[in-house]
């Protein structure tokens, strides 16, 4: 039983929608992020990076202390307003041709610590102490945790009679994203969602992990009931449909003292390899890039003792190649390897490989949402950098706050 809480969102003026959205801060290299700040007096990113917050020598309660002032400004100056009634939200973000549609709402810590929103990520407790800190001293939540519902669920139907309606929002960015927005006040719509997602036995995080985990560690830390706003997390429900899962790709800078040909060789004693000119995506194979061309790795059948997160290609390619081959036994904090997502396609690898940034890299089949189900189901943990996920969520389009109803 899944339970979904409405809230009054504090939300942009719909004519200044298309400047406050921002991608999360750790997506900009700081001289993106000076551009924005200076170019951009709306962006959200004046509340996650207030200019006076970036000197890493104050302190950290000081630093979020002027996030909490600077979100204050923005309400202030009217950059951002208060929806007047609760509210689940409906979100449509259109990007590559694919098109996700989903709700907003809160959803509860207690079904997350009782397994009904299922991980397949393992959490570090300091960044999950830190993000707590963070919440806890912000008042705010603005970046929805990616949420999905398995196949069989069917609850989007529910949202088909709004799409004959004005939305609130319907912009482009920058980067030719669509955004669509609707605030669904109508209470028989909402208890009509209410009831269907009471029907469904789990949720699974897409994306953030650390941001549900948090949460969860803000309520405990603070003794929150269900009735406190804390006691919810913003996040964003899609159907496993209309979630689109790509491969994250990986490259080596360095062979150690192996030649080309002597690492080839090695590959070649692990599976069948054959030269190609491009490589195909396929379960179980492996495309390769060195100086000298493409090749295929087949990897041997995976035995059917292994786990469900230790079948996953990425997984097999770190234990028969990284490990074994090149000795590189910690992904988490190797700096020979480099995590390319799959969207920037192939030529990517080709690039970094032929400018020489990198020895190798490798071309990996996408996960399929069954593998992931797979993998959360057990309680197993995927290697870090198996997938890379969309829709990629904008914080400040919608924003909760952790202190009033």
């Amino acid at each position: 039983m899944i339970a979904l809480r409405p809230f009054r969102a504090w939300r942009p003026v719909a004519e200044k929608a298309h400047l406050v959205g921002s991608r999360t801060y750790v997506s900009y290299s700081p001289e993106e992020l000076a551009q924005r700040l200076a170019a951009n007096p709306h962006s959200f990113l004046h509340v996650l990076r207030p200019d006076d917050a970036l000197s890493e020598g104050s302190p950290r309660s000081e630093r979020f202390h002027r996030v909490r002032m600077a979100f204050k400004r923005f309400c202030d100056n009217g950059v951002m307003q208060r929806d007047v009634e609760p509210a689940i939200l409906l979100y449509e973000q259109s990007a590559h041709g694919n098109v996700s549609r989903g709700i907003i709402a809160g959803v509860s810590v207690q079904d997350y610590r009782a397994g009904r929103i299922k991980v397949h990520e393992q959490t570090l407790t300091a960044r999950e102490n830190l993000f707590a800190e963070y919440l806890g001293s912000t008042g705010i939540n603005a970046e929805p945790v990616l949420l999905t519902t398995p196949d069989g669920t069917a609850w989007e139907a529910l949202l088909d009679p709004l799409l004959t309606t004005r939305p609130a929002y319907d912009f482009l960015t920058n980067d030719r994203v669509r955004h669509r927005l609707w605030a669904i006040t109508d209470e028989r719509m909402r208890e009509r969602l209410q009831r269907a997602f009471a029907a469904i036995p789990a949720l699974y995080i897409a994306d953030g992990h650390h941001r549900l985990a948090s949460s969860a560690r803000l309520a405990e830390e603070n003794g929150c009931t269900e009735v406190d706003p804390a006691s919810w997390c913003l996040a964003f429900i899609v159907p496993r449909s209309q979630l689109y899962i790509y491969n994250f790709d990986r490259a080596v800078t360095t062979l150690g003292d192996m030649t080309e040909a002597g690492f080839l060789d090695a590959l070649g004693n692990i599976g069948k390899l054959e030269r190609v000119e491009a490589p195909w995506s396929a379960p179980g194979v492996i495309g390769v890039r060195t100086p000298g061309g493409w090749h295929v790795l087949h990897l041997p059948p995976a035995s059917a003792k292994l786990n469900a997160a230790d079948r996953l290609d990425a997984a097999r390619l770190s234990d028969l190649v990284l490990d074994s081959v090149l000795g590189i036994t910690d992904l988490r904090t190797d700096k020979r390897v480099r995590f390319v997502p799959g969207i920037a396609g192939t030529s990517e690898l080709v690039r970094m490989v032929d400018g020489g940034e990198v020895a190798a890299a490798f071309h990996l089949h996408a996960v399929s949402f069954a593998e992931l189900k797979a993998v959360a189901d057990e309680g197993g943990t995927m290697p870090p950098k198996s997938t890379y996920i969309e829709p990629k969520l904008r914080s400040g389009l919608v924003v909760y706050s952790l202190e009033d109803v």
